[in-house]
């Protein structure tokens, strides 16, 4: 994830509404280890898809991917969430987390479906390239979790898509350790309104300050990305 790339075959995110779209390509940006003020759009299409009356929705995404930190936590900042898949195992490679960690899932979405192709990683051999390709020619928003389950890199997945289940993590939150923070920023979008602002905030500074990884996309099919920067640069500012 080093040089930008373009996936003009019709997989990944690129095969949504396939049979209606004209084949485009769609572009992944390369990761760049900076400051949150390189967190900008790019005007390259990130991700389409077609509305109910099949016109065709463009999403522009971020120039760049980020690798950061937060409160000397590594921290991944991306676009499309089916990247956690990778920064996961990397972080593993890199002896960041230990595999068969728990992972708190805060996202407007469950992410559990199965994928396509399916394929079990040995936790003692893993291969970068390999899950590179198959993070990126195979899953997509909605389906890297469970082979991330079945490859052992996680064990136990804590949903929070609604205010109840996010009040229920806050009264656990000193008793949680050794666990990836995965947040998807839809958790914050219109949408989801009802939920408070600065309680949800709250929450997901204090499980962050705690977390052994942090992992964050801005989801551009289901918030406005110039929101979801805003609300990136205000949660870890």
């Amino acid at each position: 994830m080093y040089t930008w790339f373009y996936i003009t075959e019709p997989i990944w995110n690129n095969a949504f509404s396939a049979e209606k779209r004209k084949w485009r390509s769609i572009y992944v940006p390369k990761i760049i280890e900076w400051t949150l003020n390189n967190l900008e759009l790019w005007e390259e299409i990130a991700f389409e898809e077609c509305d109910e009356k099949w016109n065709i929705i463009s999403f522009n995404w971020l120039k760049n991917f980020i690798k950061t930190e937060y409160n000397w936590i590594p921290t991944y900042i991306f676009d499309n969430h089916n990247h956690t898949f990778y920064f996961w195992s990397k972080a593993i490679h890199d002896w960041i987390i230990k595999p068969w960690i728990k992972l708190i899932h805060i996202d407007e979405h469950s992410d559990m479906r199965e994928p396509d192709i399916d394929i079990i990683l040995e936790k003692t051999k893993l291969n970068l390239q390999d899950i590179f390709d198959y993070t990126n020619n195979i899953l997509n928003v909605g389906n890297y979790i469970k082979p991330a389950i079945k490859s052992e890199i996680i064990w136990e997945v804590i949903k929070i898509q609604w205010e109840a289940s996010l009040l229920e993590i806050w009264g656990k939150i000193d008793r949680l350790w050794d666990y990836i923070l995965n947040l998807d920023i839809d958790f914050f979008s219109p949408e989801m309104s009802y939920i408070d602002y600065n309680k949800a905030k709250k929450i997901v500074i204090n499980l962050a300050k705690k977390a052994k990884l942090i992992t964050i996309a801005t989801s551009p099919f289901f918030i406005n990305q110039t929101r979801a920067i805003k609300i990136i640069k205000d949660l870890l500012a």
